[in-house]
């Protein structure tokens, strides 16, 4: 079943040539498929600015599966326009730095939601994710099991791992040549951070107010200083009158606190 994972010369060729037209995404899911049973394979580009800022969008790029594409359309469109903050994927993506691969099963999820809408809905047992950064943002290939499909085995994780150094640049340069079929449309962060201020009644000065933005966007208190003209002391200053006010203590609980009005 997992003989041959290298990519033979013959296939690579077809494959680079393929870059930017529409059989790339089938000659890619034709040549993996045959290798390691899949119900589905999609790609996706999280637009981020660098590791460790906030992920700003998801483009998806493409689909591919063993009935067609059509048939997880609703799947995808439900997490491009409700799911993908929720998925725990964004914290490996968040950080990355080197290629990895990472294993998600609906019991690693939180929101019951998006486990009913993505994973039950359709079936799909466990997505194992092959993720890699680009200057754009982290490109992320999903192969996906279904219930009635053997779990991935160790042995194709190992395999698969192997291969991400391989799969993702010939990703981002179909990327490149293409334009995404469809962009996550969720409010940004500051948008949704301003919506629940007007509601929350809660008063903060223009220069507070604007560091919460910058930190929403993935700013350093440095760049947010750069970008405010301010000295950075004075930025740590409004963001501390600004945290106490809104009752957080990190970035992580201001994303949050944002959030709670989606």
């Amino acid at each position: 079943m997992t003989e041959g994972m290298h990519i033979p010369l013959e296939t690579a060729a077809e494959l680079v040539a393929s870059l930017g037209g529409a059989d790339f995404p089938h000659r890619l899911w034709q040549w993996l498929h045959a290798r390691i049973p899949l119900c589905h394979l999609s790609a996706a580009r999280f637009n981020q600015h660098g590791a460790d800022a906030v992920v700003q969008s998801v483009d998806w790029l493409f689909s591919r599966s063993a009935d067609g594409a059509q048939d997880s359309e609703p799947a995808l469109l439900s997490y491009l326009e409700k799911h993908w903050r929720q998925d725990p994927l964004l914290s490996h993506i968040t950080p990355l730095q080197d290629p990895q691969l990472v294993l998600i099963r609906h019991e690693d999820i939180a929101a019951q939601d998006y486990v009913d809408d993505v994973f039950r809905r359709h079936q799909i047992s466990a997505e194992c994710n092959l993720l890699g950064r680009a200057a754009d943002g982290v490109y992320a290939l999903a192969l996906y099991r279904q219930r009635d499909q053997a779990p991935f085995a160790l042995e194709e994780l190992a395999l698969l791992r192997r291969l991400v150094v391989l799969l993702l640049p010939l990703l981002v340069q179909h990327a490149r040549l293409t334009v995404s079929l469809r962009r996550s449309q969720l409010p940004s962060l500051p948008h949704l951070f301003d919506k629940r201020l007007a509601t929350a009644g809660i008063r903060l000065s223009p220069r507070e107010q604007a560091m919460c933005h910058c930190l929403l966007q993935g700013m350093s208190a440095q760049g947010a200083a750069a970008q405010l003209g301010v000295k950075e002391s004075s930025c740590k200053t409004y963001i501390d009158r600004a945290f106490l006010k809104l009752g957080v203590k990190s970035k992580a609980q201001l994303y949050g606190w944002c959030l709670a009005c989606v």
